[in-house]
């Protein structure tokens, strides 16, 4: 199931709905410059595309592609593709 969000409240819904779900694919598509955060706890995945921006922290992986933009810290994970930009914090991982 995919579930599309563009705002935070959107994002948080669809967290609560499907973040534990491993069939769920959460998709961040906002608009440039609306900054969506993923929350320290839980392990959610979400993908972001065009020019979504994102904040990861906690366990939460992120696969941005497009012009996306996503700072991640603690033990985030973010895997980037295209024109994405990633800055990584503490113990992140990007590849």
């Amino acid at each position: 199931m995919d579930v599309t969000v563009t705002t935070q409240a959107e994002l948080d819904t669809a967290l609560r709905d499907h973040g534990n779900d491993p069939a769920a694919v959460i998709i961040i598509n906002s608009p440039a410059g609306v900054w969506l955060a993923l929350p320290s706890s839980g392990s959610a995945t979400v993908q972001a595309y065009g020019s979504a921006t994102v904040r990861a922290s906690g366990s939460a992986t992120v696969r941005a592609s497009g012009s996306a933009t996503v700072r991640a810290s603690g033990s985030a994970t973010v895997q980037a593709s295209g024109s994405a930009t990633v800055r990584a914090y503490g113990s992140a991982t990007v590849w």
